[in-house]
């Protein structure tokens, strides 16, 4: 069976370079794909294009939050751009140098199987075996499914007797090192969220720092004035931090609302609170953005990436 794969790829590559010039680069690759196809090892071309290497994971507060109409028509806008300038991406890559992956997630998993199955369906992995048409579906699947999976969601939460919150910090604790990060890739972690954070059975507090964040429980905070932050700073307010060493992790946050009448600066110590929760938790890279028009989003996940 091996003596087959490498006569197969001997002449794949040999098919794929014979129409173009060949450069020492492209034959140092091919010799390290070769390599690579009898090593379970990172390949060292796969290695050296580490930051071309996109690892895209989508994590869905799929909250109260979503009992909004416009979220749903959000969301899905969001994510239909962001599966616009993944495969845009993928598009401008040698076929030979692909490993790409988008992939989304949720916590806690919802009892629906169909919405499980949705997830499924949006994980998306491209590598040299790839066919140009699984490209195209990409688009097509992240333009439907999403609304789908929200109208899914609504329905369980209503099985279960009302939206038991969503878990991030949890799932940083626990999931986001094993699910979202890999040696071989650029790995990014996109959460749409309104800012909030809360889950039932993660509720914690030690001295000022917690790990939720609720609109009750800022407006507790009373910081109305101007000052806000030189008292968040004195108090030492802040999420608990979840991990550490998530240096190989870039988050894109999308969704921030400010949706507090109480408080005129709820936007503002929101963005503090995550910034600085991130920065605990050493992540290299990371980009808070409020609610905004999906036109004006598309360019933010586009600049991001």
């Amino acid at each position: 069976m091996k003596q087959i794969q490498f006569i197969l790829i001997i002449s794949t590559f040999s098919i794929i370079f014979c129409c173009k010039n060949d450069t020492k680069e492209d034959a140092e690759i091919i010799e390290d794909v070769i390599k690579s196809e009898f090593s379970s090892d990172c390949p060292k071309y796969i290695l050296d294009q580490k930051e071309n290497n996109l690892n895209i994971s989508i994590l869905l507060d799929l909250s109260d939050r979503i009992e909004e109409a416009k979220i749903k028509e959000k969301d899905s806008a969001y994510l239909s751009s962001l599966s616009k300038v993944f495969v845009d991406h993928v598009k401008h890559k040698k076929l030979i140098l692909l490993e790409d992956r988008i992939q989304l997630f949720f916590n806690p998993e919802p009892s629906d199987t169909d919405i499980n199955n949705i997830a499924k369906e949006l994980k998306v992995v491209f590598t040299k075996q790839s066919y140009k048409t699984q490209i195209e579906e990409t688009v097509s699947l992240y333009a439907l499914k999403p609304s789908q999976l929200y109208d899914l969601a609504k329905k369980d939460a209503i099985k279960a007797g009302g939206y038991p919150g969503s878990d991030i910090w949890s799932f940083f604790k626990y999931n986001a090192a094993d699910y979202c990060i890999d040696t071989c890739h650029r790995n990014i972690l996109i959460i749409l969220t309104d800012g909030y954070m809360y889950h039932n059975k993660a509720v914690m507090k030690e001295k000022n720092r917690t790990s939720y964040l609720t609109p009750n429980s800022l407006n507790a905070l009373k910081l109305n004035k101007g000052n806000w932050k030189d008292e968040m700073e004195k108090k030492d307010l802040g999420f608990i931090p979840a991990t550490t060493h998530l240096n190989d992790l870039e988050v894109l946050i999308i969704g921030i609302t400010s949706r507090n009448d109480e408080n005129p600066y709820s936007y503002e110590i929101i963005e503090a609170y995550w910034n600085k929760w991130f920065d605990d938790m050493g992540v290299k890279k990371y980009k808070i953005k409020n609610a905004d028009i999906p036109s004006s989003i598309e360019k933010v996940i586009s600049d991001f990436i």
